[in-house]
């Protein structure tokens, strides 16, 4: 298992037919977007149809697992209780390397919130939720005069 960040009565996330391949990809701790095979655009969430060319058409992706935060929020208020000690903590949308413009929501961690800044260097970090389901989190990049350290 992996360090858990949250507790195991947060909402478990919803799969379909569209976003099975993406969460069988994280449950092996890999990171994919969805390119379409017409015009090469990719997108995040997965959906059935190419938001550009309208095709059905689309393979997975895989990704290195770094990005920058595009925006984020400190969230200081728990919406279930076994949250309450875990406050504040923050939500970001990060700009996803490799992947075309696509961008993904979740959570910055092992940061203060007093870390966060627009274009942060980010990298994945994954928190197992059980044996077949990992959500990925992202924590600061190690900066090269870390020598390749993490915080």
């Amino acid at each position: 298992m992996t360090e858990r960040w949250f507790p195991d009565e947060m909402p478990m996330p919803a799969a379909n037919a569209h976003t099975m391949g993406w969460w069988e990809a994280a449950a092996g701790h890999r990171l994919v977007v969805q390119r379409c095979i017409e015009c090469g655009t990719t997108r995040h969430p997965p959906g059935p149809v190419c938001p550009t060319c309208r095709s059905l058409a689309s393979e997975w992706s895989e990704l290195a697992g770094t990005g920058t935060v595009y925006t984020y929020t400190v969230v200081r208020q728990a919406f279930i209780a076994s949250l309450h000690d875990k406050i504040p903590y923050v939500v970001i949308a990060v700009e996803l390397d490799g992947a075309g413009g696509a961008r993904m929501v979740s959570n910055l961690v092992d940061a203060e919130p007093e870390e966060v800044m627009v274009g942060m260097p980010v990298e994945v970090a994954w928190e197992d939720m059980g044996p077949e389901l990992a959500v990925p989190r992202f924590r600061p990049a190690p900066s090269s005069s870390d020598a390749g350290g993490r915080r």
